[in-house]
């Protein structure tokens, strides 16, 4: 009997390695691999392998010995590209015609893997299933023509999120914001009223002994007015919605603290706050707990050991001197009180972090550095550095290196503007 058991034990062992989707097998950045390295060799870290790509955003997902991401031929196509994990070759791809350029040209969004298919939505609202097999679409849907609408400003970035049978989808239009299709079939299973609009992407979060798709959007720009929706991932029915938190445009996901409360956050000098979410006699109400002027523009919170870290970039500060000074990474108590920042020592601008065997694990969205940190209340604490894309470091402007990391059995997975490069973390 302990020989079924092992097998299982091992099979979830395996899975807690892979990185199927935005964020990662918990959706928050946080990783539970070990035996990572704690320092680098003078030149740095290895490089297993580099591809070449066009311009673009889009992150990796990994899952086994396979590597997706998104790119895009300018003016030409969006490509869903499968890579070998352990080498970088190209083992198949599947291109779309372009439907135009988006502002900011180059992909976006990461796609989600599952046993059998690849999801991805491009720039232009089109979400695809993808057979792993046959590599081939067994369905696709335009937003647009679905649900009549809005494009988001930059066009759509929203990774598709999965949730039991349902493929969540954001199509932001004038009657319809969030709506739930059959992951197998592409057929609508349910759809939320308008929300406005956002960059941001949905969530799962359990809050009160249930499942929440958490979604943050902007309804009126001029009178500052957004919202933070919580819907039921099954039917799309609201359990919960605040106006408390509002954001021009609106980037990183929610962060879960704790079971009952949640840390929104973004640039644009709106702020962060901390929320409150009870649920009393089967209804919820949400309070304001704290707040702060500080945010960070593009990539979600992590809680560590009742702390919160954040690179703190609004967007103005990476032209203002005095506003860079107080930025960097930062690391806050979950009462709302700063214990410490880097402010341009170093500043990290907009660059993607992940938490993984005891360290935070930072790639420099201004020039591509990669940074191992000791995460402590105490104070900044740099474990090792490496300049692993080999920028020029004296040059003072911003390179775009903005894209979500990605992790799995020790290969750490990181984009530039027009590379992906693999990185070897694991400690011999």
């Amino acid at each position: 009997m302990k020989f079924p058991f092992l097998f299982t034990l091992l099979l979830l062992t395996a899975a807690a390695k892979d990185w199927p989707r935005f964020l990662g097998p918990s959706r928050d950045a946080v990783s539970e691999e070990t035996g990572l390295v704690r320092s680098f060799p003078e030149n740095g870290p290895p490089v297993l392998w580099e591809k070449q790509l066009e311009v673009g955003f889009g992150g990796c997902a990994v899952v086994g010995d396979e590597v997706f991401l998104i790119d895009r031929v300018r003016g030409e196509s969006d490509v869903l590209l499968c890579l070998d994990a352990a080498t970088g070759k190209e083992k198949w791809r599947f291109e779309n015609a372009a439907e135009g350029e988006p502002p900011f040209p180059g992909s976006r969004s990461v796609p989600t893997v599952e046993d059998d298919a690849v999801y991805f939505v491009n720039a232009f609202g089109r979400v695809f299933r993808i057979d792993r097999r046959t590599h081939k679409p067994v369905w696709d849907v335009k937003l647009g023509e679905r649900y009549e609408g809005a494009t988001p400003k930059w066009g759509w970035a929203q990774p598709a999120l999965v949730e039991g049978d349902a493929l969540i989808v954001t199509p932001f239009g004038e009657e319809t914001g969030v709506a739930g299709i059959d992951k197998t079939t592409g057929e609508e299973l349910w759809k939320s009223g308008p929300i406005g609009d956002s960059h941001s992407a949905p969530t799962v979060l359990e809050i009160g002994g249930e499942k929440h798709v958490v979604m943050i959007s902007v309804t009126d720009k001029d009178a500052k007015k957004g919202l933070i929706t919580s819907y039921r991932p099954t039917d799309g029915k609201v359990l919960w919605q605040t106006g408390l938190y509002y954001n021009k445009i609106p980037i990183p996901v929610a962060t879960q603290v704790g079971e009952d409360r949640i840390f929104v956050t973004g640039g644009y000098d709106c702020g962060s706050k901390m929320l409150k979410v009870r649920k009393t006699d089967g209804e919820y109400a949400i309070t304001e707990l704290w707040s702060t002027d500080k945010g960070s523009q593009v990539h979600p919170a992590i809680v560590i050991e009742g702390h919160l870290y954040f690179l703190a970039n609004e967007n103005s500060n990476h032209k203002v001197k005095s506003k860079r000074e107080t930025g960097g990474l930062s690391c806050w108590t979950l009462d709302g009180k700063e214990l410490w920042n880097t402010g341009t020592e170093p500043f990290m601008g907009r660059g993607g972090m992940i938490h993984a065997d005891g360290m935070l694990i930072i790639q420099d969205g201004e020039n591509g550095v990669l940074r191992l940190v000791k995460p402590s209340p105490e104070g900044f604490r740099l474990l090792a550095e490496a300049n692993v894309f080999g920028s020029d470091l004296g040059k003072k402007f911003d390179l775009k290196y903005w894209s979500p990391l990605a992790l799995s059995k020790g290969r750490l997975y990181l984009r530039g503007q027009e590379r992906l490069i693999c990185v070897d973390l694991r400690a011999e």
